[in-house]
């Protein structure tokens, strides 16, 4: 019964702390805050996590395996290169959308746990069953089968996720320099993953 209390108090203030966290960043994060958000005194939420910097580094690398089992799941639904092009552009922007904050925290951060966060994409990749990036293994299989025309999968893997990327991280600085764009508009994501994946299937297609 004790570890059951335990469990849920450390499940609420994992749940605060992400959310404060992806708002403020490590920085602006205080830990009274943090445990006003979950409902708890200070210093019990220092007897589950003894510092900042350890809550931190929990909240960090549970958000990086999310982001990365969310965005890698159409990897392995086909082996059809051209089908699996449509569904990563189309769940990779669905999924950054969702999580704007998190993948803003993640670009802001990752640069303080760089290996940490090295060794954490390795290991969802071999959850996976892939050994390497799964986007970088699924071109060169596809290379290999004929499908798309030789090229580098490294450089592949990065054009094709800039590509996605890019118009929502950027939208605070895009919905002022180039007002043409609106990208909130629901119906300029369905086109901008249209337009993503003609340039660059009619540019790989064998």
């Amino acid at each position: 019964m004790i570890q059951q209390q335990n469990t849920e108090t450390e499940i609420k203030i994992i749940a605060a702390a992400t959310e404060i966290f992806l708002q403020k960043g490590k920085d602006g994060a205080r830990m009274q805050e943090i445990a006003n958000k979950a409902g708890i005194n200070k210093a019990l939420l220092h007897y589950y996590f003894r510092s900042k910097d350890k809550l931190f580094e929990k909240v960090f690398y549970k958000e990086v395996r999310t982001m990365l089992n969310t965005t890698l799941d159409s990897v392995t639904e086909t082996d059809n290169f051209e089908k699996f092009l449509k569904l990563f552009i189309s769940n990779y922007i669905d999924n950054v959308a969702l999580r704007k904050n998190l993948f803003r925290f993640i670009f802001w951060e990752s640069e303080n746990f760089m290996k940490n966060v090295t060794d954490q994409f390795s290991q969802v990749f071999k959850n996976l069953g892939f050994q390497q990036n799964p986007v970088i293994s699924k071109v060169k299989k596809a290379i290999a089968d004929g499908q798309i025309r030789k090229l580098d999968p490294n450089n592949f893997a990065l054009s094709l996720i800039s590509m996605c990327l890019f118009p929502i991280i950027a939208a605070p600085v895009l919905s002022k320099v180039a007002t043409q764009l609106d990208v909130d508009n629901l119906r300029f994501w369905k086109k901008r993953k249209q337009e993503i994946f003609n340039l660059i299937w009619n540019g790989i297609k064998p």
